[in-house]
C-alpha cells in the first residue's frame, strides 16, 4: 500500500537526476574556472605552460651585452644608458648620496665599454666598482650607489674630529 504513494514515474526520475547532473557540471566548471590555469592547449599536440620569465619578475635579472657608443665619457653616462629602457631610473641627484656625484664623474674605463653577457644588476654594480653599493628601491623603481664605509674612511673620519 505504501509503495503506491511514494511511486515516482520513470520521466519524473530522469528529470531529476539530469537536474542533479546538470547542478554538478556547473558548481565544477565554476570551481575549474576559479582554479589557476597553468597550461594551454595551443595545438593538436602541443601544450604551453603560463608563467612569467624570470626577467619579467625581476627586471634587474635581465641579461645585458652591449658595446656602449663612443660618445659615452663617463661612469654616469653609462649607468643612465643601461637603465634606459629596463623599467629602473635613477635616484634624482638631490635625493641621492653626495658621494654618488664623484662616481658619475669618473671616466668610463676601456675595459668596461663592452659588457656582457652578464645581468643588468651585476653590470651596475661592474660600473660602480667596489667602492660603492647599488641600492634598489623597488617600490618606486629607483637605483642609486651608496659609498661603501671602509676603515681607511673611517680613520679619516677620526681624523678630521680631532
Amino acid at each position: 500500500m505504501n509503495r503506491n504513494k511514494y511511486k515516482i514515474s520513470r520521466r519524473a526520475l530522469l528529470a531529476i537526476s539530469g537536474l542533479f547532473v546538470a547542478s554538478l557540471i556547473t558548481v565544477g566548471s565554476v570551481e575549474a574556472s576559479n582554479a589557476p590555469i597553468s597550461e594551454v592547449q595551443v595545438g593538436r599536440y602541443q601544450t604551453v605552460v603560463l608563467q612569467a620569465d624570470e626577467n619579467q619578475v625581476d627586471l634587474l635579472s635581465s641579461m645585458v651585452e652591449l658595446e656602449l657608443p663612443e660618445q659615452i665619457n663617463t661612469v654616469g653616462q653609462a649607468i643612465s644608458y643601461l637603465l634606459d629602457g629596463s623599467g629602473y631610473r635613477l635616484l634624482s641627484a638631490k635625493l641621492a648620496e653626495p658621494y654618488r656625484v664623484l662616481l658619475f664623474a669618473l671616466p668610463l674605463p676601456k675595459a668596461q665599454r663592452q659588457l656582457g653577457p652578464l645581468s643588468l644588476r651585476q653590470a651596475l654594480e661592474l660600473l660602480s666598482g667596489p667602492a660603492f653599493r647599488l641600492v634598489i628601491e623597488p617600490v618606486y623603481r629607483l637605483v642609486t650607489f651608496e659609498l661603501v664605509p671602509t676603515s681607511a674612511s673611517k680613520d679619516n673620519d677620526a681624523c678630521s674630529e680631532n
